[in-house]
């Protein structure tokens, strides 16, 4: 029932119509009840009710009620009913209230029919039960059981199972000639090792039809990433007149046909990064935030190493970071820092030593091995010199979500038992030891260190069922070093102990022209063995163009520590061992440039957070203002607000941001709220020169648009979203 009311007033060229719905009382569950005519199916419906979608006392929903009707359809299809669909199945509701068809002589029993009658209109209700649809075609109520698998790893279109060119092998269990044949493998050339498709394979000879095992496998030989096309063909056996009967067993072969993809690959790209007006250096040249960085990288990549889908990429990395800005004696140092590193990378496609029994666990998929290396070497001129060396022994796989129909749905787990991190520095210049002099935070932080240890990261991502545009994404890992390995002794002297532990959430709600973005990150590191800090490479840092956009890279913090005065060209990077930041992104379409190749995004955002240093830095106590502590968590946290522009050419996002900073943690006037005097001079004008007041006749740099730039203002360009 509903209930409308129309306004009409007069002079207006538009007309606006509202609606007010006044929906009722909501017609909810009494109970929900299977009666299909055939045994094996009732049976199957009643031992798993338990799981129904439908329960007493819920409202009745279009929802729910397709769901319940698609949970029996993948409950038949995983018992053998492999024709199975939801045409077979009807849900009716009796809505009827039995107080007011029943009669009866009784007054006492007249009165309560009554009083139930009133209540069945005040809170409605609905009997549901599940019944079978009759089919025409009586096979879709019959069970299927698996009989001749086959595989054709290389196969190539219009192959046959009779064609004479294929080699055949019968794969039976291991070192067992007499055993049955489990599978049948047809190729054209040996491109892979029959344990390695026997991996992949979740369906078996002789058994009842799965849905999930079938599709368990399709994914499986999918993931591989050494096919580029999967299918499984089912085929049913056509069993001669003179065998059908009664009890006569339906049968399906299944002809598993892999398309094989090229095994080599080359990659190259390039990156560039800019940051406007920052006086900070960082470590790593290859995301520079310091003017300009450049950087290129080229890959190859096996893809099926040893013919069994292992995967090994060699990748070779170097970046330079320019800076056009003079030093304070006014000369034009333009290479600020260079780097190359090599790494190494190999992927099992399973489960190795010692977690090889878990590649059978039907509640993990996609699982992978990974070993990781990496030697790196930075050079940061008039500074010092870096060598690194990386190796991890790492697990990767996701989890089965129970009840999810959204392949969105995923979590995924990152376990490296053994994780070893080793930088060395040298060459240190004098002018680079007295910034750790005068910084002693700086001094903890920067030295020869090894990082020896675990850990393991989570990631969850949840699509809303009832609203599918709205994602939430959780990441959580969880680092030690040393508090196993250090008891060993070695390299004592380097070993770097401590534990780290850091959660993002992202909030995502998109449509068709517009997106809004929330996210929040947290990340604290507690040095132990009389450390002050964590090593540089293993500390927090805020700024650039994914973090704290209107500071430049590691130019946010720690805590309310002064900005270095404008025109001091000195070491400055500000990393910590806590860091807290959110981050607020609202995105819209502009225009399509060129139809389905480049559209004109922009972006409004806001930006709050900072790093600090977890414990006292100072050598002699007192208050630190970079250590973090809640009584100063408000008065410290950065705020930028901006605004940018994106180039979304569909498989890449070309970014431009300009953040403003409304709260700067380094002023304690207003609690540094702030709001910066915009103009186009202050954006984007250069120094001038200008007559000189104490000098007559002579003219000095005037670069106040430069200042404040560096004290209010950054602009960033970057790839792709920053979150």
């Amino acid at each position: 029932e509903y209930k409308a009311d129309t306004i009409l007033k007069d002079g207006q060229q538009r007309v606006y119509v509202h609606y007010n719905v006044e929906t009722g009382k909501p017609t909810r569950i009494d109970t929900v009840r299977y009666i299909l005519r055939k045994a094996d199916l009732q049976q199957l419906a009643l031992e798993n009710a338990k799981e129904s979608l439908l329960k007493k006392g819920d409202p009745v929903t279009k929802a729910a009620v397709l769901g319940e009707l698609n949970r029996l359809v993948n409950l038949y299809r995983n018992n053998g009913y492999y024709k199975f669909s939801s045409e077979e199945l009807i849900m009716r509701g009796d809505s009827s209230v039995a107080a007011l068809t029943t009669i009866t002589d009784d007054i006492f029993e007249q009165l309560r029919l009554l009083e139930e009658a009133k209540l069945a209109r005040e809170f409605p209700t609905v009997k549901l039960a599940v019944v079978l649809n009759p089919p025409a075609d009586s096979s879709k109520l019959k069970k299927y059981y698996i009989d001749d698998i086959y595989i054709l790893p290389d196969y190539r279109n219009g192959d046959k199972l009779a064609d004479n060119t294929l080699t055949t092998i019968l794969a039976r269990k291991r070192d067992c000639d007499t055993c049955r044949i489990n599978f049948i493998v047809k190729y054209h050339k040996k491109l892979f090792r029959t344990g390695f498709l026997r991996r992949n394979l979740y369906v078996r000879k002789d058994d009842l039809y799965n849905q999930d095992n079938f599709y368990k496998t399709l994914n499986s030989f999918s993931r591989a990433g050494v096919w580029q096309s999967t299918n499984i063909q089912v085929v049913e056996r056509k069993e001669p007149d003179s065998l059908k009967g009664k009890d006569s067993i339906n049968k399906i072969d299944l002809i598993v046909q892999l398309v094989p993809g090229k095994r080599y690959g080359f990659e190259a790209g390039i990156e560039a990064s800019y940051s406007a007006q920052s006086n900070t250096n960082n470590v790593t040249a290859a995301n520079a935030g310091n003017l300009l960085g450049l950087s290129g990288n080229v890959t190859f990549l096996d893809r099926n190493l040893r013919k069994e889908g292992v995967s090994m990429s060699h990748s070779l990395r170097a970046g330079i970071e320019l800076n056009f800005k003079p030093d304070s004696n006014n000369r034009k140092n333009i290479v600020n820092s260079n780097e190359v590193s090599y790494s190494n990378t190999i992927v099992f496609p399973r489960f190795i030593f010692p977690l090889k029994n878990l590649n059978s666990d039907p509640r993990l998929f996609n699982t992978k091995t990974f070993i990781n290396s990496k030697v790196g070497y930075i050079n940061r001129i008039n500074l010092f010199n870096l060598q690194s060396f990386n190796f991890a022994i790492g697990y990767d796989y996701n989890q089965k979500i129970k009840r999810s129909n959204d392949s969105r749905n995923t979590k995924r787990w990152v376990f490296k038992p053994i994780n070893i991190e080793f930088a060395r520095l040298y060459n240190e210049t004098d002018s680079f030891r007295k910034t750790l002099d005068e910084n002693p935070f700086l001094r903890y932080s920067f030295n020869t260190s090894l990082v020896a240890g675990s850990s393991i990261g989570y990631q969850s991502i949840k699509v809303n069922s009832k609203h599918p545009n709205r994602q939430h994404s959780l990441k959580v890992n969880v680092e030690e070093s040393g508090l196993l390995w250090g008891r060993f002794g070695f390299f004592k002297n380097y070993m770097r102990q401590f534990g780290k532990a850091d959660i993002e959430y992202i909030y995502s709600a998109s449509r068709l022209k517009s997106a809004f973005v929330f996210r929040m990150f947290g990340g604290v590191g507690i040095a132990a063995k009389g450390d002050t800090t964590l090593p540089f490479f293993k500390q927090y840092f805020g700024g650039g163009s994914s973090s704290m956009r209107g500071w430049p890279v590691r130019g946010i913090g720690r805590g309310s520590q002064p900005l270095t005065p404008f025109g001091q060209n000195k070491f400055n990077d500000r990393t910590g061992d806590v860091q807290l930041e959110s981050n607020i992104e609202y995105r819209y379409t502009i225009a399509q440039i060129i139809p389905n190749s480049l559209v004109l995004r922009g972006a409004l955002f806001l930006d709050i957070g900072n790093v600090w240093n977890a414990r006292n830095t100072k050598p002699g106590g007192g208050t630190d203002s970079t250590q973090f502590q809640f009584k100063n968590l408000y008065k410290q946290m950065g705020v930028a607000a901006g605004a940018g522009f994106r180039l979304d050419f569909n498989y890449v996002i070309l970014r431009f941001d300009l953040g403003f900073r409304i709260k700067r943690p380094d002023l304690s006037e207003n609690d540094g709220w702030q709001l910066p005097g915009v103009s186009f001079n202050n954006i984007f004008k250069r120094g001038v020169r200008v007559p000189d007041p104490n000098n007559p006749g002579g003219t000095y740099n005037d670069n106040r648009y430069k200042k404040w730039r560096y004290e209010n203002f950054n602009m960033t360009i970057g790839i792709n979203y920053p979150f």
